[in-house]
């Protein structure tokens, strides 16, 4: 495939992958880096792309793994971040900073082991810090069943919690 019909047939759809990035990211350079992260995917697979129908769909398709992918390295860093460094309390009520680490770590590990599409809400809602409207076009689900994966999955969750607690293999 050309560049003038690379062009042609994928530039016109910048706006849409942006706005999809934007509405998943919510921060417009992360959006932007997406909208090129796209066009680099495309554009090195472009001999393959004649034998694409539906133009449109692929375009977005493709612009939602680069957007998840960008979700999950950020709720990476955001993690490592969010780790808290609470120095020990005269009682030895706090957690210390090792011990929260390793929490998180924990939790992640038990998020891992949930279904794809209630670890994708958990990490949408509560790491991406997105709202309810945003997943459910993320994950093109109507809010009531976002709500009801997010409810599964922290109950999932709970339980698996539990049982680590009282010394069961999860």
């Amino acid at each position: 495939m050309e560049g003038s019909e690379f062009k042609q047939r994928f530039l016109v759809y910048s706006g849409l992958i942006y706005r999809y990035a934007f509405a998943v990211t919510s921060d417009s350079t992360d959006a932007e880096d997406i909208v090129q992260e796209v066009f680099e995917k495309l554009w090195k697979i472009r001999e393959t792309l004649a034998a694409i129908e539906n133009d449109e769909a692929y375009v977005v398709s493709v612009a939602r793994n680069c957007s998840l992918d960008h979700l999950r390295k950020q709720s990476r860093h955001r993690i490592t971040a969010l780790t808290p460094t609470t120095e020990a309390e005269d009682d030895g009520g706090a957690l210390t900073g090792l011990e929260a680490k390793e929490q998180l770590q924990h939790v992640e590990q038990l998020l891992s082991t949930l279904p794809q599409n209630q670890q994708r809400a958990i990490r949408l809602r509560h790491y991406a810090d997105q709202p309810l409207p945003e997943i459910a076009a993320v994950m093109q689900l109507t809010e009531m069943n976002v709500r009801q994966l997010l409810s599964r999955a922290r109950r999932n969750l709970k339980d698996k919690m539990k049982k680590y607690e009282y010394g069961e293999r999860v």
